[in-house]
């Protein structure tokens, strides 16, 4: 058994080396490390330090740590290579993963290596698909079986083209034309008699995903039935790669990182350390947008003037009324988004997820509504104010539910990222009407307020 490292005691340690000019002594130390390790530490080094590890990092050593390596780390760190090192490497590497590289790579740049390439052509079938669908994640098609092939036969083939167990996922038939037409389960096929065809035994019902599909919903196809890969077919049903699951997980962090970032109207490629100007750009947008509902909101209150110049007061309320109603939107908005993104509801559930969020919104707003109610009436010795704002709250929640439903649903229909617009709607929904309930509520029973 061996023990995950301190990555933090391991970086530390290369560094002292590196800072007293002990670069070989730092590369010995970065061999004993696993690749995930050394990736994580030689994207801190500055460009000096990553270049001097990578020169001394040998090109089988170099592929299994550009494996590792994020996108965009990929890009940086093959900058220390010249173009002829930098193809030693890629063949090494699996032509997936090789066509991510050079994915990250200026098109002439890329052009330039992949003709240095002893095994170019794979990856450029690959590097022909979007990075983000179902193409641009798989790898080449596995060696695959034929119909009429005898098990006996069947072992053989096997044996031939398969040299590692954990290349063996599935076990894919095809017919003539290269169209995927089973999946033989390789313990059935050992169960099986020397005699018996792979058609015998084989299992007709495969799950598959086509080329041009989104990386998310392979992911998903991946989740939803517990598989460890998945055939990609063209639309001619010829199988032309395979996504593991292996492939996807970085795929789920990615995904999952973009809808966290939007729903707060970030860009997905933002990072805490990203150039201000990137930042800025990337931020002030979506700012100016709620700028604009911010205005909205302010001219519902303007609205009421009257009733405020007369219980200046309410004003301390009205935060209470529109921070509740804005978190519980918040609430039902990433549930529903999140629900969206998991492909667990649809266009079909609408009315049954908004009935269900209904429930949720009047149960919250009668223990929240009476709660606010009891406590302002304490607060400022007048029942009646109680009453305005327990009212006004136990509306603004169910305005909540019904706008955190709602919306990001129109939003999907519109064919709109629910994730990347429907906060700044639900926020604007429960403000305004937050807004107006309270203070409506206040101006019919201002006589009994003051």
């Amino acid at each position: 058994m061996v023990d995950p490292i301190n990555i933090t005691d391991a970086r530390d340690q290369v560094l002292a080396l590196l800072q007293t000019e002990k670069y070989d002594d730092a590369a010995t130390f970065l061999r004993s490390l696993h690749p995930a390790d050394i990736a994580e530490i030689i994207t801190t080094l500055d460009k000096t330090e990553q270049a001097a590890m990578v020169e001394r990092l040998d090109v089988p050593e170099l592929a299994e740590v550009f494996a590792q390596l994020y996108e965009e780390d990929m890009a940086e760190i093959a900058q220390h290579l010249d173009t002829e090192a930098l193809a030693d490497v890629l063949d090494e590497m699996e032509p997936d993963a090789a066509a991510d590289v050079l994915g990250e790579l200026e098109p002439r740049e890329a052009a330039e290596v992949l003709e240095q390439m002893d095994e170019a052509a794979p990856v450029a079938a690959l590097m022909s698909y979007p990075d983000d669908t179902a193409g641009g994640i798989m790898n080449l098609p596995p060696p695959s079986l034929r119909r009429y092939m005898t098990v006996a036969e069947a072992v053989v083939f096997l044996k031939q083209h398969y040299h590692d167990a954990s290349e063996i996922f599935y076990l894919y038939v095809l017919d003539r034309y290269a169209r995927l037409i089973g999946v033989v389960n390789l313990r059935a096929m050992i169960l099986a008699e020397p005699h018996q065809t792979i058609e015998e035994i084989m299992s007709r019902e495969v799950i598959s995903v086509r080329v041009d599909v989104d990386q998310e919903e392979v992911a998903q196809v991946l989740s939803r039935y517990d598989l460890l890969a998945v055939p990609v077919v063209d639309a001619d049903e010829k199988l032309v790669g395979i996504v593991t699951v292996d492939d996807v997980v970085d795929v789920l962090e990615e995904e999952a990182t973009e809808d966290i970032y939007r729903l707060a109207q970030v860009s997905g490629n933002s990072e805490i350390f990203s150039p201000i100007l990137r930042s800025i750009r990337n931020r002030q947008p979506w700012l100016m947008v709620n700028l604009a509902t911010a205005f909205l909101a302010s001219s519902v209150v303007s609205m009421f003037d009257n009733t405020l110049a007369q219980a200046a007061w309410l004003a301390a309320f009205m935060p209470i009324v529109a921070g509740q109603g804005g978190n519980a939107g918040t609430q039902t908005l990433t549930i529903v988004v999140r629900s969206l993104a998991l492909g667990e509801i649809d266009g079909r559930d609408a009315w049954a997820a908004l009935w269900h969020e209904l429930q949720i919104g009047i149960a919250n707003g009668i223990t929240i509504g009476l709660l606010v109610g009891i406590v302002s009436w304490l607060w400022r010795g007048n029942p009646t104010l109680g009453v305005v704002i327990g009212l006004a709250m136990m509306g603004n929640m169910l305005v909540a539910a019904l706008a955190g439903v709602i919306v990001p649903m129109l939003l999907k229909w519109f064919r709109v990222d629910p994730a990347l617009a429907s906060a700044v709607f639900v926020t604007t929904f429960t403000d305004c009407l937050g807004f107006t309930l309270f203070l409506g509520l206040a101006t019919y029973f201002l006589a009994w307020l003051l």
